[in-house]
């Protein structure tokens, strides 16, 4: 990568495996082979790029972030990349998936139906300025979140850092930034992502209508608060239900319902409907059962 300061600002969308092995961390490093390819220069503008081979979700690929490509700090003696910093790093409030994006106008290059060769093998993909602001605009369009300070989103990127290396502890302050908003950001976009973008027991439903939902609630423990396992993908209504103990699951995934009517028939109706469905989970990301049993003793109505 050249030095050099840009006088024309170019859009990029790059691969990222967020290897450390590869000296790529997400938001905040990039490797680089500047010896083959010198089309980056500082003060690009960059979305991140998980690819299907090193996608979490059944091989397939999703944008994920953006940032800007700030000075070489430093060369990997094995390949002899270029190791780059990334500025301005900011966290999409959610994930763009293939679903999302097949509708997108892209200008760059015309989109024929299929993805194969959409994107550059090498990991690095040039786009224009209206594509970028486009995807930019996209997610938070998706999302049903405030926008964040700069302070906070700045936390917001720390968290998804930190869930990464399984550091799951965040105070109710940050250097006088209060967390939550930023937690949220990250958290709600993980939760939904890891079910799916679908509800835990109702199935496809209007992304509008889903909520990511805490088991042990935000206050009770600063040690989980970045655990998507301590979050389950609900629509509004259960979500609702399970935040007021109206039914729980047990450590198998099976709904346990509330002797306790609740005051809204429409909860009722809901919970007799899906009165001993099992969750809808990938096992890697499942409940963490110490959460549930604490939902079973201090918030699920006997």
């Amino acid at each position: 990568m050249s030095q050099n300061k840009n006088s024309q600002t170019n859009y990029f969308i790059i691969d990222s495996s967020s290897s450390p092995e590869h000296n790529d961390v997400d938001f905040k490093y990039y490797s680089y082979q500047n010896r083959n390819n010198n089309q980056l220069h500082e003060g690009d503008r960059i979305i991140y790029r998980r690819s299907g081979s090193a996608s979490e979700w059944g091989n397939e690929f999703y944008l994920y972030g953006a940032g800007e490509f700030g000075e070489v700090v430093g060369q990997d003696p094995r390949t002899g990349n270029d190791i780059v910093t990334i500025k301005r790093p900011y966290l999409f409030s959610h994930r763009l998936m293939k679903q999302n994006l097949r509708t997108f106008d892209w200008t760059f290059r015309k989109f024929k139906g299929k993805w194969s060769n959409f994107f550059n093998m090498n990991g690095i993909t040039q786009i224009n300025k209206k594509d970028y602001f486009g995807l930019l605009n996209r997610q938070v369009e998706m999302s049903n979140l405030l926008q964040l300070s700069e302070k906070e989103e700045e936390i917001a990127v720390k968290c998804y850092q930190a869930e990464k290396n399984e550091l799951y502890f965040i105070n109710d302050e940050v250097k006088g930034v209060k967390t939550y908003a930023a937690v949220q950001k990250f958290f709600a976009d993980k939760v939904k992502f890891n079910y799916r973008y679908k509800s835990a027991v109702a199935g496809p439903v209007n992304e509008d209508e889903l909520v990511a939902t805490r088991i042990v609630p935000w206050e009770k423990d600063k040690e989980i608060r970045l655990d998507p396992r301590n979050g389950i993908c609900f629509t509004k209504k259960l979500a609702q239900a399970f935040t007021e103990g109206y039914f729980t699951f047990n450590d198998n995934g099976h709904i346990v319902i509330s002797p306790v009517s609740s005051p809204d028939s429409e909860i009722n109706k809901l919970l007799n409907k899906y009165q001993n469905r099992k969750i809808h989970m990938n096992y890697q990301y499942s409940p963490n059962k110490k959460y549930l049993q604490y939902h079973r003793e201090h918030i699920f109505l006997k």
